[in-house]
């Protein structure tokens, strides 16, 4: 059984016997009963087939153009180094300092 999902409304789709078919949602993958889990071996060449044809497809889309806004504006490291602070030790004895004696 295949659902399409449209605003405010569910359809059931008719597919072809061995037509492509994407791979489960992750929801799914994270929601689904025990008696589920070989469900999915069933399409696993159909899911194969799929991926085959979005590799396809986004082989054939123009890369997209690469940003020059580093090359225009470089990220300098010019932030001043600041002087290592000295901190006064308030208690050195075991008794001194809080226990998290914890269970």
């Amino acid at each position: 059984m295949c659902l399409g999902a449209i605003p405010n409304h569910f359809v059931l789709i008719y597919l072809k016997n061995g037509c492509p078919l994407p791979p489960s949602s992750t929801e799914w993958h994270n929601h689904k009963k025990e008696d589920a889990v070989t469900w999915e071996d069933e399409y696993l060449d159909q899911h194969e087939l799929f991926r085959k044809l979005m590799a396809i497809e986004s082989g054939n889309k123009p890369s997209k153009p690469q940003k020059e806004s580093n090359k225009v504006a470089p990220i300098l490291l010019d932030t001043p180094e600041k002087s290592k602070q000295q901190f006064e030790v308030i208690a050195e004895d075991e008794e001194d300092s809080n226990s998290l004696d914890l269970p």
